[in-house]
């Protein structure tokens, strides 16, 4: 067992208390006291003997890790921290339970950037045989004018007016090319929407997205056209290949010749008829 050293011959403060100062001869206290600097008259005097203690033992250095000056120097107090009273100790803000932080209000998000048009797809064929038909079926319409002999059906019809006990077929005649020039134009017009909807089937097939619809061909029963879906189909095929007006051009092409034949129709029926109106108003009718 090793002997703890004990410290050299001095003054020390009084082990008893007192605020003094006590002798030590380097192996016991001894009875010699006297006042520390600036103590009272009555602790200079005093002596009463008191039971020596244990000697404080200086510690030992430690000269393996050099203590670092700003782990021996005292806190300095920080100027905005709040002031205490005497024997009252600052708060352990590590043992407070945790507050969680206010969330922040949500940003409203901004408006997302309009996506670029998809490019034309020019590879996309615009033309099919059915919208072709489509523009093509007032033609048929229009030969019929031709074919027929209306001359002839207008003069037996002014006759069997004027003349009824002579001609008793003639009402049955007129009411027949009635019937059957309402059921020629119902024919077209059911053509009509039927290539329209196999013109909108093919385009689908093809990879066009969302094709003019082949419901707006019902038009043809209003305007005697297949015009509004033939217009239609081109607006939505130019948008998205960059072509498909060939059939428009195609229709009004046709409905300007369809003008003028009609005009032409009605000029060479006026005329042949023109010698029967001299009669009719020869004898006063």
């Amino acid at each position: 067992m090793t002997d703890t050293p004990t410290p050299p011959d001095g003054w020390y403060p009084d082990p008893a208390g007192g605020g003094g100062l006590r002798r030590w001869n380097g192996t016991a206290w001894t009875d010699e006291v006297r006042p520390a600097a600036g103590g009272s008259s009555a602790e200079q005097f005093s002596s009463r003997p008191e039971t020596p203690a244990a000697p404080p033992v200086p510690p030992t250095p430690n000269t393996d890790v050099p203590a670092s000056p700003a782990a021996s120097a005292p806190p300095v107090p920080r100027a905005d921290a709040p002031a205490y009273a005497s024997g009252q100790s600052a708060p352990d803000h590590a043992a407070a339970p945790a507050r969680p932080a206010p969330s922040a209000p949500a940003y409203p998000t901004a408006p997302a950037a309009p996506s670029a048009s998809a490019p034309a797809r020019r590879d996309i064929p615009t033309n099919t045989v059915w919208i072709w038909l489509v523009v093509a079926l007032p033609l048929v319409s229009l030969v019929t004018l031709f074919l027929f002999d209306w001359t002839t059906y207008i003069q037996e019809s002014i006759y069997a007016s004027l003349y009824p006990e002579q001609a008793p077929y003639a009402a049955a005649a007129s009411l027949a090319v009635t019937a059957g020039a309402s059921a020629f134009s119902f024919v077209i017009a059911a053509l009509t929407v039927l290539f329209s909807f196999l013109d909108w089937r093919q385009l689908r097939a093809r990879g066009i997205d969302r094709p003019f619809h082949w419901a707006w061909s019902f038009f043809v029963l209003a305007i005697s056209s297949g015009g509004v879906y033939i217009i239609g189909r081109a607006v939505i095929l130019r948008r998205q290949t960059g072509k498909g007006m060939a059939p428009v051009w195609g229709w009004i092409a046709l409905t300007l010749v369809t003008i003028i034949a009609v005009a032409v129709w009605v000029a060479l029926l006026l005329n042949a008829l023109l010698p029967l109106i001299e009669e009719l108003q020869y004898y006063g009718y």
